[in-house]
């Protein structure tokens, strides 16, 4: 991972496992269709809490450009309702300032 990179994280609040993994799919399909296909993409996880009741995705980008043109992306705001139509979101920007991976 280099240096610098923006993280977009979202947190999910739901009241049932059932939604939990609704939302797990939801993300998934937006990566796959939507983020992936914008430049400046890196990667994105998808996390799940043990107790059922959140979510969480970390999405990389290049830069902080490459996240406000997939937020303006009409698609990606259609699924952001979606998804908030379930859930409670909580959007975070991080800058990614250290990363220590064992190979």
């Amino acid at each position: 991972m280099e240096k610098n990179n923006i993280i977009l994280i979202n947190n999910f609040v739901v009241d049932d496992p059932y939604k939990q993994q609704k939302v797990a799919d939801m993300l998934e399909d937006a990566s796959k269709q939507i983020l992936s296909k914008h430049d400046g993409f890196i990667s994105t996880r998808i996390h799940k809490s043990l107790d059922g009741k959140k979510v969480m995705s970390y999405v990389q980008w290049e830069n902080k450009d490459a996240i406000e043109k997939m937020l303006n992306d009409p698609r990606a705001i259609i699924q952001m309702n979606d998804l908030a139509s379930v859930a409670k979101v909580e959007r975070i920007l991080y800058e990614l300032v250290f990363t220590e991976e064992k190979m």
